[in-house]
């Protein structure tokens, strides 16, 4: 669950970003916002699939629920920094 609360920490630091100027500020928060919340998740689900195969495993109830949910977060935040990115690529 730890590894879950890096995600969302790191998604949290990447949303005021939004409201600052400068393509290398939207890019820094596409990271922190888009792609280590993704790469949290891979590990997350990889640390989970090793332990159900020990036969003490327990379930987490909300685990899974809070995978999507951070996700879903995941990539509002990646719209949020790529819009500005390609708006000023474009220009």
């Amino acid at each position: 669950m730890l590894l879950v609360v890096l995600g969302y920490a790191s998604l949290l630091a990447s949303l005021p970003l939004v409201g600052v100027d400068g393509v290398g500020i939207h890019i820094l928060g596409y990271v922190a916002g888009a792609l280590i919340p993704i790469l949290v998740i891979g590990v997350v689900r990889r640390v989970d699939l090793d332990r159900r195969r020990s036969p003490y495993y327990v379930p987490r109830p909300g685990l899974p629920t809070a995978l999507v949910v951070l996700a879903i977060a995941a990539v509002i935040a990646a719209g949020l920094h790529v819009w500005p990115i390609a708006t000023e690529l474009a220009s």
